[in-house]
This record gives structure tokens, C-alpha cells and sequence, in this order.
């Protein structure tokens, strides 16, 4: 059933990342994933945003701040379907941000630090890794924290 289903509707039905796609609902990252392309989603388990501030939460969910929350959205998503196994091949990705995700195989596989919850949720067009906290880019990071 989940291969009929887009990615998008696969985390919102997984029950595991249920913050991260509340987050993705409205944006443009929601429509692309609902859309036929085929993407990687590394979504944030609900535990990690027990991580964040609540001032940093609170940024990302503010009107003005619209730009941060896309650029933060977009750092989770890569064009195409890179299955766990190819992760191990791999030292960077790039983004619909624009931005490369490092990947590192020191002990562990790890997505920019992030460890690897669960891998290969399957999808209609693509597949969905679940990790263990929610990925800010550079540019994003430091304009949340002002």
C-alpha cells in the first residue's frame, strides 16, 4: 500500500515524524513531495524536537521567519532515491536547499551527525529515512539562534 502512497503522505501516516510533517504542511517541500519526482526525505523523529528550544521552535513557525523554516525544510530533502545501502557509498548529498549533506561512516552511518533511526520507507516516489534530530543549515542555524 505504502508504494501507492507519495512520500509525503507515507511520514504523515508512519506516526513517527509527525512534528517534521506538521512542519512541511502548506510549504512548497509538501507539494514537491505529493508530486511525481522522485525524492530522500531524512525526517526528524517526533523525539527530536524534544531538543530544540522552544525560542528556536517558535522561530521557525513565525511568518516573517517563512524563509528560515523552507531553507530548513528543504536541508531534509534530496532529488532522488538514495536507499540506505547507497548512503554507505557516499560522502555528501545535495539538497533541494542547494546545500551538500555530510555523511560520515565513522562507528556508524551518520547524516550530518544525525544517526539513522529507521531506513527505506517506501514510497510512490521515492523513500523516507527517519533520524534522530532535525538538520539546520549554516546560514539558517545562526539566524535562529540571533
Amino acid at each position: 500500500m505504502a508504494e501507492r502512497l507519495s512520500i509525503i503522505e507515507v511520514a504523515m501516516r508512519s506516526g513517527v515524524a509527525r512534528s517534521f510533517t506538521r512542519l512541511l504542511e502548506g510549504s512548497s517541500l509538501e507539494q514537491e513531495l505529493n508530486g511525481e519526482a522522485f525524492y530522500t526525505l531524512f525526517a526528524p523523529a517526533d523525539i527530536a524536537f524534544a531538543y530544540l528550544s522552544p525560542e528556536t521552535i517558535t522561530q521557525l513557525l513565525h511568518a516573517e521567519n517563512h524563509g528560515i523554516l523552507t531553507d530548513v525544510l528543504g536541508y531534509h530533502a534530496v532529488p532522488g532515491k538514495v536507499p540506505a545501502i547507497q548512503l554507505t557509498y557516499l560522502t555528501r548529498l545535495k539538497t533541494t536547499f542547494g546545500k551538500d549533506l555530510n555523511i560520515t561512516h565513522i562507528g556508524e552511518l551518520r547524516i550530518e551527525g544525525a544517526r539513522l533511526l529507521q531506513t527505506d520507507i517506501q514510497a510512490r516516489n521515492g523513500v523516507i529515512h527517519v533520524i534522530d534530530r532535525l538538520l539546520l543549515p549554516v546560514e539558517s542555524a545562526a539566524t535562529t539562534s540571533a
